[in-house]
């Protein structure tokens, strides 16, 4: 039992490296195309290496034969997907406001995403593309191989962990690992990764846009003010709770 967790375990941790290789390889190669066609921008560049390794990260998990259950694009049902919008929704406000009390954490990547936001094809990326493939990763892959030989709770912890270290970046792994565990239970529940990429599409597109309509503001405290903020912060609370309640009997 003890060397299958760990052959789960190491196997989730070697995906996670292949992912970064692949950005690597990728981001390597869009720089030498740079030096032969100089009109091409960095940031643009950029976008265009992640998108890359996206495409050949998915087509290996389609050959290894990680997504060919079709229980994976289940759509649930309108219901369990409305509860699911409000629990991902509380869960990224009560998110940030974690977030805010570490906000003295370095955003190693506050630049590139910035340029990134520049461009319709890198918000594409941020906001679609990229919550599409890392569900894919995290809980149509890596999850699942953790269920095989880890409890549940077990199970999703470590891919939240997993996936909170993957953003290396201090600002985010916190949010992100916040978050895996909402997305890792949402999966154990329905083995579908629609709930899960809906709630990461919404995660993503609303930090797009209040970095684009607020760039100066650190939290949601700094647009709402801290009346309201608080107010909200304890309705999130209370809607998490109520949502996961009933997600547990419709799931």
């Amino acid at each position: 039992m003890v060397n299958n967790q760990k052959s789960m375990l190491k196997k989730s941790i070697l995906l996670v490296l292949l992912y970064l290789l692949i950005q690597l390889i990728a981001g390597t190669l869009v720089s030498l195309a740079i030096t032969q066609w100089p009109t091409l921008e960095v940031e643009l560049s950029v976008v265009i290496a992640l998108l890359l390794a996206n495409v050949i990260m998915a087509g290996i998990l389609f050959y290894k034969g990680y997504l060919s259950d079709k229980q994976l694009i289940n759509p649930t049902t309108p219901s369990f997907l409305c509860w699911t919008v409000v629990a991902g929704l509380s869960a990224i406000f009560i998110s940030d406001a974690v977030a805010s009390i570490f906000s003295f954490l370095p955003n190693w990547l506050e630049s590139t995403f910035s340029n990134m936001e520049g461009s319709w094809l890198g918000v594409l990326a941020i906001a679609i593309v990229g919550p599409v493939l890392e569900e894919m990763l995290f809980r149509g892959a890596i999850t699942t191989e953790l269920l095989k030989g880890y409890s549940p709770k077990k199970a999703i912890i470590y891919s939240a962990l997993i996936f909170g270290i993957f953003h290396i970046n201090p600002a985010q792994v916190l949010n992100a690992f916040l978050i895996g565990l909402l997305l890792g239970w949402l999966f154990y529940k329905t083995r579908s990764l629609v709930p899960c990429i809906v709630i990461h599409i919404l995660n993503n597109s609303l930090s797009v846009f209040f970095t684009k309509i607020y760039p100066d503001a650190e939290t949601l405290i700094d647009v709402m003010g801290p009346i309201p903020y608080f107010i909200c912060l304890a309705v999130a609370i209370l809607l998490l709770i109520l949502s996961i309640q009933l997600l547990k009997k419709k799931g």
